[in-house]
């Protein structure tokens, strides 16, 4: 009786359920740091505009990536020439990349050329009728952020080019394959300025 439970089990447990994975891609505002401007921040706002395929809910396991890179506007010849004092400031030239959402801790990383950070997207409003009603939407607060604005000569900034990745799953229930398709959402950037 055991053994046939057990061989139950197993058999059951290799079950793979389709799925419709949603994506979609955007590109941020170009963002730049200066020794006066330290700080850019934005808000994206993901809504949903209808229901996916078969009438699947697009927001189950939805998650944002934010990936990009970092340049200088200083000359690179002019660096050499500094000598070791531009190599040090090279390397103190991080820039704080944070995720926030209202009433959820931070995530950050600290980047100097190139980075990729992930987090959850917490969908709220009519999502089960996106179309009617109450707008099913979420939104993150997106920053950069230069830990140390000394270290950036008169006339140098950083430059911020950027996107942002997501990404959803719903079960496909009547079929036995994955299906990928894009995500049925509008994404709206709004710069934001500081506190």
């Amino acid at each position: 009786m055991i053994v046939g439970s057990a061989g139950a089990l197993l058999a059951t447990s290799d079950v793979k359920h389709p799925v419709y994975k949603f994506e979609k891609s955007n590109d941020g505002p170009r963002a730049s740091l200066t020794a006066s401007k330290p700080h850019a921040g934005y808000l994206m706002r993901v809504r949903v505009n209808t229901l996916g395929p078969e009438q699947v809910d697009s927001t189950e396991s939805a998650i944002a990536t934010v990936h990009g890179t970092i340049a200088s506007s200083a000359n690179a010849n002019a660096g050499a020439d500094a000598g070791s004092d531009a190599g040090s400031g090279e390397t103190s030239r991080f820039v704080t990349v944070r995720f926030r959402e209202p009433e959820q801790a931070s995530d950050a990383a600290a980047a100097l050329t190139s980075f990729n950070l992930s987090r959850p997207l917490h969908f709220s409003g009519d999502c089960a009728t996106p179309d009617q009603g109450a707008p099913c939407e979420a939104e993150l607060e997106l920053e950069f952020e230069l830990k140390q604005a000394s270290v950036l000569q008169a006339g140098e900034s950083l430059t911020i080019d950027w996107s942002v990745d997501f990404e959803s799953r719903a079960f496909r229930p009547n079929s036995d394959r994955d299906e990928t398709s894009e995500a049925p959402w509008t994404v709206e950037f709004v710069e934001l300025s500081k506190p």
